[in-house]
């Protein structure tokens, strides 16, 4: 029979069913959930029983049984349980079957009014007794009845039923299933008996291993003993030779205080000549490597704090980038105009990491590396230093201080002429390099001078009275001594003991002052600041192939929002600096090599082949070594490598633009179009570089300087203004 379904949504007040028979209650419940009137009333739901599987029972979840849509009471009653109540005897009944059953179709009337009155709901129903099927679970493609999310069930019955009749393809699939099954084993059982081949082939390998290990660890323990022996061995010989070097330093300081006591030394070059040189006083700081784990970016963070406590403001980048280029032991340009803040970051920043700057300015008449370095004079017989010589010696003294050397306005005079030397010096890297002030025979011509002096002086104060005599004054004093002097050293008439004795002074504190050579101390690092205007001159391309410049703009276009932004708060005292060991600010070492499956190294040698050298830039290999370099480091100090390639390229590439844009370099094509095409290709590997933008960004950079060579008749110049 065909059942016309109509469902109402309708909901009723309960006072609207009070008086209603259960005929007509039925009838608005069938109408309600879209059962025909002469339709039997049946439901589906969750069998669900009371806590510890005790009634009551009864069915929830309901369901109807012809289309699986939802069932609820339609009363308007607030709280109500939309549920169906199952005897005490059918839901003992389903317990001990234990049917493993959870969902059950059932046909279902009203609940005794008793319970309608309790439940406040007149619709309340219960199951019919005996009615109650179990539905069981099918696979969702042949499904009925879906009855949760991804399950279908359908009655027990009627699975049954086919399950039977299906029974005899069942047993064959059974049986040809047990037998891949079995040959599945077999395979199984193969593979077990390869793999216990293969532990017994390791067992032995292992075992082998172990005895190799044994016969290790004993050839360990025998030169353990070996190196006991020679730890007792050399502790010996130690203390043999400190007691020798105490002698030889008794003896040395004895003959120092002669020479104190004789004029030819102050106490200046006797600290120096028994190896007592001034030490740079130490401040208090926290330590990089005790207080901060070697962590650059909280370093970093600290060292800005400190700086912003005494009123100097830089950027993260900017300090973050510094350190990098210091640890690459290249030379650094920071270039800018008076008052931008070149010189200002050196001197802070070295105080901000406990070491020192020492700032000497550039003369226009430089010419060479004497003007640098000193020379020897021969009519003097002694060194005329320097201002930077010095500061190399007093770094040599300190090994552990950080020392930044600035060469303030390094291009008053030009640069290749005084310091192209000392910069082709810097490019040994395989050790540090050794400077060569003067010949060590001019230095033992002095000395054995000075040594037949002084056995003179002995003798002439050895005898007689003049045993009395205690310094050089008292010789002079002494006319007899004097006269004595005068004749052991053939002095002619009109020659002045007092005039020699100044002349070898001199001679002697060069000697103890300054080395014959010095090897670059490994704690020093070289800057060099720059103007660029009428009276300065440019820098020359083997300059910048060899240094990295910095640009500053002007400090009253500083971003202050920026930097107020980033300045984070610290735990430390920021009136102390950041101990920096020389160690920390990078070890000299030769460059990376040049290696084409580096990704950095693949964007630069595109570069230069598709712009560089058509603008005729010169980029080579150095350069290369030196970007890989560079990038090493500044990894090391958490930059990204889209960071570094905007760095570099500020670095490297933009101080070398200076060329007529409006030279072709091919039929169509001029350098002014190379480089807005270089400026397209850098673009897309810089792409929107968080917190880069302005000064910092080579993007931006460039922007500006094609912007004044487009003024200025394509005459690209990056270091006009």
């Amino acid at each position: 029979m065909v059942h016309e379904i109509v469902s109402e949504t309708v909901k009723y007040a309960p006072d609207e069913l009070i008086g209603k028979s259960d005929a007509e209650l039925l009838s608005l419940l069938k109408k309600s959930w879209g059962y025909a009137a002469d339709q039997p009333l049946t439901v589906i739901g969750k069998f669900t029983a009371g806590e510890g599987g005790q009634r009551p029972y009864f069915l929830t979840l309901l369901r109807s049984t012809n289309d699986s849509s939802r069932l609820e009471y339609p009363v308007d009653v607030y709280p109500i349980s939309h549920r169906v109540y199952i005897s005490p005897r059918d839901g003992s009944f389903l317990l001990e079957r234990n049917e493993g059953a959870v969902y059950y179709t059932a046909r279902v009337q009203l609940s005794p009014e008793i319970e309608r009155e309790r439940q406040r709901n007149r619709l309340t129903l219960q199951t019919v007794s005996g009615s109650l099927e179990a539905l069981e679970e099918l696979p969702f493609e042949l499904g009925s009845k879906v009855m949760e999310e991804g399950k279908v069930f359908l009655e027990k019955s009627i699975v049954d039923f086919y399950r039977h009749k299906h029974r005899t393809q069942l047993e064959a699939d059974f049986t040809l299933l047990k037998s891949e099954l079995e040959q599945e084993q077999a395979h199984l059982d193969e593979s077990v008996a390869q793999l216990k081949s293969d532990e017994k082939q390791i067992s032995e390998q292992l075992d082998k291993k172990t005895r190799s290990l044994q016969q290790t660890q004993e050839q360990v323990q025998v030169q353990h003993q070996r190196l006991s022996v020679l730890t007792e061995n050399y502790q010996t010989r130690k203390a043999v030779m400190d007691s020798q070097l105490a002698r030889l330093n008794d003896f040395v300081r004895d003959k120092a205080d002669t020479l104190l006591r004789l004029g030819f030394l102050d106490e200046r070059d006797m600290q120096a000549l028994l190896g007592e040189a001034q030490q740079h006083d130490a401040t208090e700081c926290h330590d990089f490597e005790l207080v901060f784990g070697l962590d650059a970016d909280a370093a970093i963070a600290h060292i800005q704090a400190f700086l912003h406590a005494r009123g100097i403001y830089y950027r993260q980048a900017l300090l973050k980038d510094f350190l990098a280029l210091l640890r690459t032991q290249d030379l650094i340009v920071l270039a800018g105009d008076s008052g931008s803040g070149k010189t200002y970051l050196v001197k802070s920043f070295a105080q901000a990491i406990g070491g020192k700057a020492i700032v000497i300015p550039v003369k226009p008449n430089w010419t060479s590396t004497e003007d640098l370095l000193g020379y020897y004079n021969p009519l003097e017989k002694r060194y005329i230093t320097t201002q930077f010589l010095d500061a190399l010696i007093e770094a040599a003294n300190n090994p552990q201080v950080p020392y930044l050397i600035c060469l303030d306005e390094m291009n008053l005079a030009r640069v290749e002429y005084y310091f192209a030397d000392f910069l082709s010096l810097l490019e040994e890297r395989s050790k540090q390099p050794e400077i060569f002030l003067y010949s060590d025979t001019e230095a033992s011509h002095v000395q054995r001078e000075f040594d037949t002096f002084l056995k003179l002086v002995d003798e002439v104060m050895g005898e007689g009275k003049s045993q009395s005599l205690t310094d050089f004054t008292d010789l002079l004093k002494d006319e007899e001594a004097n006269a004595r002097l005068h004749k052991l050293c053939g002095f002619q008439d009109g020659e002045s003991l007092l005039k020699y004795h100044s002349q070898l002074r001199r001679v002697l504190a060069g000697l103890v002052r300054t080395p014959s050579s010095i090897t670059l101390p490994a704690n020093v690092r070289f800057v060099g600041a720059i103007n660029v205007d009428e009276t300065t001159h440019y820098l020359s391309p083997k300059i910048l192939d060899r240094a990295h410049v910095i640009r500053f703009s002007n400090p009253l276009l500083f971003d202050w929002q920026a930097f107020e932004a980033e300045l984070q708060p610290q735990k430390l005292d920021v009136s102390m600096p950041v101990r920096l060991q020389a160690v920390h600010l990078g070890e000299r070492a030769p460059y990376p090599e040049f290696d084409r499956s580096d990704v950095f190294v693949g964007v630069l040698v595109d570069m230069a082949r598709e712009f560089l050298s058509k603008l005729g830039i010169e980029f080579g290999l150095r350069t290369v070594r030196q970007a890989r370099n560079y990038a090493f480091e500044s990894r090391r100090l958490g930059l990204d490598d889209a960071t570094l390639l905007n760095n570099f390229i500020l670095h490297k590439v933009l101080p070398k633009l200076m060329l007529d844009g409006s030279k072709k370099v091919s039929e169509g094509i001029t350098r002014k179009d190379v480089l807005q095409q270089m400026r397209v290709f850098l673009e897309q590997r810089i792409d929107a570089i968080e917190g880069i933008g302005g000064e910092d960004s080579c993007i931006a950079e460039l922007d500006e300087l094609l912007r004044n060579a487009e003024a200025n008749d394509w005459v690209v110049n990056y270091w006009a203004r």
